[in-house]
């Protein structure tokens, strides 16, 4: 089948090799702007004679123009973050199928295997839909689920989708070829959009959040990602690894209980977990090692006795 592609990261770069070795032509390949390190999208098309098109408005005139004349019979988006509009889904026959790493309807939207982790989910679902003017709304057309482990971080999640991805592609686009393509209509009784995420989002106040919902933070977006994060002093600290405590301590949120070879034993608003990877924001360096026993990382209430502690200065 003639193909238009776009995509972006390892998820791009595997479908589209997949799709390659497959025997698929692929008529062209819509890249991210500037996305031109060896692991990305545009350097492995670029590596197999593919043309790339990297437009920062992609719904723009002349780009749709410019994409007609490649004939496409379907479209591929596999990671690609810009909304491709109207003009663009009708280009091709087929249509345009978009692989997205959430269960549909119930995760629609941005980032959605960092939702399902922030959100303590115990599986996550990978889908590949038709794409339709709404976004994430079209018909799935096939669906994989994974279960979660209680210590799976976000690299994890996308290790496993990357790896299933290809394959349920390729399944896809030959019962496409063939009409023969199962269907599911999505209930919009249980649909639900979730948001782009944004490095300040990572903020960890201990007196906010149960023991469980900072762990499932910190491995929500752990590396690749900017990292969840608090604060020792004034010092910005990025929580990379932790682990919840076989240990039933409780006592004051923020405060650290026990510091070791494992890391630092911190209580959260109902008891204490274990962060066992944690590095200054500002140069990397561990952090670990720079926090006494009975130090305090942030909360809600020490912001507030810094407030009015200025206050009264003043």
């Amino acid at each position: 089948m003639r193909i238009l592609f776009a995509g972006n990261k390892n998820r791009g770069a595997v479908c589209l090799q997949a799709l390659v070795e497959a025997g698929h032509e692929i008529a062209g390949v819509l890249a991210h702007p500037g996305a031109g390190a060896p692991a990305s999208v545009a350097h492995r098309a670029a590596s197999l004679g593919i043309p790339v098109y990297a437009p920062p408005r992609v719904n723009g005139a002349e780009v749709v123009k410019t994409l007609a004349a490649l004939r496409p019979e379907l479209i591929v988006l596999a990671g690609y973050s810009q909304i491709v509009g109207p003009a663009i889904l009708d280009l091709a026959p087929h249509g345009c199928i978009n692989l997205h790493a959430g269960k549909l309807p119930q995760y629609r939207g941005s980032s959605p295997m960092n939702w399902a982790l922030i959100n303590g989910e115990t599986e996550f679902t990978i889908s590949i839909l038709q794409a339709e003017r709404r976004v994430d709304a079209g018909d799935v057309l096939s669906e994989r689920t994974f279960p979660i482990g209680i210590d799976d971080t976000i690299a994890d999640l996308q290790r496993r989708a990357d790896e299933a991805f290809p394959g349920m592609l390729l399944e896809t686009v030959d019962a496409i070829g063939r009409h023969c393509v199962p269907r599911r209509k999505q209930d919009e009784r249980e649909a639900r959009y979730y948001p782009l995420r944004f490095p300040e989002d990572g903020l960890i106040l201990f007196d906010r959040f149960t023991v469980a919902e900072v762990h499932n933070r910190i491995r929500a977006l752990t590396d690749p990602y900017p990292g969840a994060f608090t604060y020792l002093g004034r010092r910005k600290v990025k929580l990379l690894r932790s682990r919840l405590a076989s240990e039933n301590v409780a006592g004051e949120p923020g405060r650290i209980y026990r510091v070791s070879g494992r890391g630092w034993l911190v209580c959260a608003r109902d008891r204490c977990l274990w962060i066992e990877k944690a590095v200054f924001a500002a140069g990397g360096e561990d952090a670990l090692g720079e926090a006494p026993r009975y130090g305090r990382l942030a909360t809600l209430a020490a912001a507030a006795e810094l407030i009015l502690n200025s206050v009264v200065c003043l």
